[in-house]
């Protein structure tokens, strides 16, 4: 019984280790040189994102939107309650 929870906890070690030792230049990575192609990418991200529209921006627009749209209603509403289309009867 010792010899297999031995096993298990050796076993668990060693793989702790392959997965810490496999991200260690995950971190290294970040201490590069940063080069001007991936400094005018990091450049763009940042504009990007900038740029991007706010949920406060999206619902002020839905609303300008609805006011366009039933202003728009209205008004064919009311051409139409002015100049009814004709019945032609033959």
């Amino acid at each position: 019984m010792k010899n297999r929870t031995l096993g298990t906890v050796a076993l668990s070690l060693m793989i702790a280790v392959l997965l810490s030792l496999s991200g260690g230049p995950v971190f290294a990575a970040g201490r590069t040189a940063l080069t001007p192609e991936l400094a005018a990418k990091r450049e763009m991200v940042r504009n990007q994102q900038k740029q991007r529209v706010t949920s406060e921006q999206r619902k002020t627009a839905a609303k300008a939107l609805k006011a366009e749209r039933l202003k728009i209603h209205k008004a064919r509403q009311a051409a139409q309650q002015l100049n009814p289309s004709s019945t032609d009867f033959k």
